[in-house]
């Protein structure tokens, strides 16, 4: 069987584990093309440990033709170059998944695969469930295809809490330069998903591909804890309709480079790679 090829966007914590990932234990179905990142001499010094190449700017990049490229370089590549990747041919993973609050630009990017024939795979990163919450949103769309509506109480409904210690929200623009209690429980923000990652852009991606998969931006309500006594990044999912309800909760050590984020968000991409070559699939 030919290899499919897998290149990576960002070479921080995320993007050197998926690298490291794809190179070392997936190695019989994927190859690790190329690396690409702001600063050259870490993408060669990346590309170098696992003998691929560096590339100096994303167009370089996309001309190599990789079946599938990984976005791990934040919301402003991610809104830099998805569109670009897409229309290429390439599959796009996307980790930055706050800029789908931009619903304008999630259409781009849905119009710009469908005119590339590629796929936009949204990583659940940091946690699960989306197969409970697109069959909810699945049935929703289904019965406004028929004109009909949900039954009074079960319209479908989405809450996302987060907990997280000060030091990881600190620095928010949402914080306008105040920092947070280093001694204290404080719920910091609620609001919409979309008002959520405005003011937390680099804390709440999870929320908002929570939303887009489930209830959409304004129907989605995010809260925000700051927890000082907190070790790992906690996220509770609400999601109800349609008779039915579930309450997710999941946790997760940070990353020690990004505190911000968590390394099963790079499991997760190593993991819906490892799927998408496999013969049986879970969804």
């Amino acid at each position: 069987m030919e290899r499919k090829t897998v290149a990576v966007i960002g070479c921080g914590a995320l993007g050197s584990l998926v690298a490291e990932g794809v190179a070392l234990d997936l190695q019989e179905k994927w190859e690790l093309l190329g690396v690409h990142a702001r600063t050259a001499e870490k993408a060669q010094a990346l590309a170098d440990r696992f003998g691929c190449a560096a590339f100096g700017d994303v167009e370089a990049l996309l001309k190599a033709r990789p079946d599938i490229v990984v976005e791990a370089a934040g919301g402003d590549a991610a809104r830099q170059h998805a569109e670009a990747v897409l229309r290429s041919g390439a599959s796009l993973i996307l980790l930055s998944g706050g800029v789908l609050a931009d619903e304008a630009f999630a259409l781009r990017l849905r119009e710009a695969a469908e005119q590339g024939g590629s796929v936009l795979h949204v990583a659940s990163g940091a946690i699960g469930g989306f197969d409970l919450m697109r069959t909810l949103a699945f049935r929703e769309r289904q019965l406004a295809r028929r004109g009909q509506k949900a039954l009074p109480g079960q319209e479908l409904e989405a809450r996302v809490d987060n907990f997280k210690a000060p030091a990881s929200l600190n620095g928010a623009p949402f914080l306008k330069g105040e920092e947070l209690p280093a001694d204290r429980l404080m719920e910091v923000f609620t609001g919409t998903a979309g008002e959520a990652i405005a003011g937390f852009p680099k804390n709440v991606n999870v929320a908002v591909a929570a939303a887009s998969a489930s209830a959409g931006m304004e129907r989605t309500s995010v809260t925000i804890t700051s927890d000082p006594a907190l070790v790992e990044n906690t996220h509770r999912i609400h999601v109800q309709g349609f008779g039915v309800r579930a309450e997710m909760e999941f946790a997760s050590l940070p990353d020690p480079e990004n505190p911000r984020s968590s390394t099963m968000t790079a499991w997760s991409v190593l993991a819906l790679l490892d799927a998408l070559t496999s013969p049986v699939r879970y969804f």
